[in-house]
C-alpha cells in the first residue's frame, strides 16, 4: 500500500486542509515598503547634485575671492572686490545672501598669503509639498600668495 504524500494526503475525513504556497503581498505591505524604503531613497537621490552644487559654488566662491583680495592695492578695497566676486557667485548661482557666509584673513604684505572661507547652506532634503528639511554647511577656503614683487605706486 503506497501513501500519498503532498496535498492529496491532507484529503480526508477529519484532516486539516493545509493553505495553498502561492503567497500575495498585502496592500498594507506595499504601502509600508513605498514609504518606508522607496520614498527615502529617491529623497537621498534626489538631494545629491543640489549638495554637489553648493560645494563646487563654495569652492568657486572662495577661490575668486582670495584671487580679488591678493590683486587688490589696499586691504579695505580688497574686501569690497572680494565681497562682490562673491556676491557674483550667487547671483549667477542662484544662492540667497542668507545663506553664505564669507571669512578673511591674512595681509597683503608681498610675499605674504591672504585667505578667503566661504561657508555655504546646504539643505538635507527636499520633500515635495512640505520644503526643505535640515540643513548643513560646507565651507571652502582658497589661499593667495600676493605677488613677492609687488608696488603700490602709479608709476610704470
Amino acid at each position: 500500500m503506497t501513501r500519498a504524500r503532498g496535498p492529496a494526503a491532507t484529503r480526508g475525513k477529519g484532516r486539516r486542509q493545509w493553505a495553498d504556497d502561492q503567497g500575495t503581498a498585502s496592500a498594507l505591505s506595499l504601502v509600508l515598503g513605498t514609504g518606508l524604503i522607496v520614498l527615502p531613497v529617491l529623497v537621498l537621490v534626489l538631494s545629491v547634485p543640489a549638495w554637489e552644487q553648493r560645494a563646487v559654488d563654495a569652492q568657486d566662491a572662495a577661490r575668486a575671492a582670495a584671487r580679488a583680495l591678493a590683486t587688490a592695492s589696499t586691504w579695505d578695497q580688497g574686501v569690497s572686490s572680494a565681497d562682490q566676486s562673491v556676491a557674483e557667485v550667487e547671483t549667477g548661482d542662484g544662492l540667497a545672501p542668507s545663506d553664505v557666509a564669507v571669512d578673511y584673513a591674512g595681509t597683503l604684505s608681498p610675499g605674504a598669503s591672504v585667505t578667503a572661507t566661504v561657508t555655504v547652506a546646504i539643505p538635507v532634503g527636499d520633500l515635495p509639498g512640505l520644503g526643505f528639511i535640515g540643513t548643513l554647511h560646507y565651507s571652502a577656503t582658497s589661499t593667495e600668495h600676493v605677488d613677492s614683487y609687488r608696488s603700490y605706486g602709479s608709476g610704470g
